[in-house]
């Protein structure tokens, strides 16, 4: 037997009083720190989510440039090429 019920007495219902925001994680957002409600997961708002892109770009070209920098270390070691480390 089928009951009908509410958008807000079914079992998906936020248990949140009316007008107040769903805490869907108790994480908060490792850019700026505040809390992340609804679906967010990423980031707190968009402007978070692309500081928190460029930061990655950022650190992954730093990992690259290290090791290309230690790659042309060796190579002029092995050279012999004066003024390698």
């Amino acid at each position: 037997m089928s009951t009908t019920c509410s958008a807000s007495e079914s079992e998906r219902a936020a248990v949140a009083a009316r007008g107040e925001g769903v805490v869907a994680s108790s994480r908060s957002c490792p850019v700026c720190g505040e809390p992340m409600t609804g679906r967010k997961t990423s980031a707190c708002s968009d402007k978070c989510r692309a500081a928190k892109s460029r930061r990655k770009r950022g650190d992954d070209l730093a990992l690259v440039e290290e090791s290309l920098s230690r790659v042309l270390a060796r190579v002029q070691a092995l050279r012999g090429t004066p003024g390698a480390v």
